[in-house]
């Protein structure tokens, strides 16, 4: 399934966004724009996806919002892109 990862993480904690950064990278997901990842996961990816960010934002502040588009309106989605 598609899942995509928006994070806010306060400046007072630039080691755990990185953190963030990191494991969503080792978890598969795909940098689409500053905060914002994209990932391809199965049940388990998104059980280990959600308790692994909620361990990660136990040790310091932050918040992760985590979107399930289906795939219906995943295909709905359109990006403009100038670059």
């Amino acid at each position: 399934m598609k899942v995509i990862v928006v994070y806010d993480i306060p400046v007072e904690y630039p080691r755990l966004r990185d953190m963030v950064r990191e494991f969503l990278k080792d978890l598969g997901g795909t940098f689409i724009q500053y905060s914002v990842y994209e990932a391809d996961l199965d049940e388990e990816g998104l059980r280990e996806l959600i308790s692994g960010l909620e361990a990660l934002l136990r040790r310091g502040g932050g918040k992760v919002d985590i979107f399930l588009p289906c795939s219906r309106c995943y295909s709905k989605i359109r990006i403009i892109d100038t670059y």
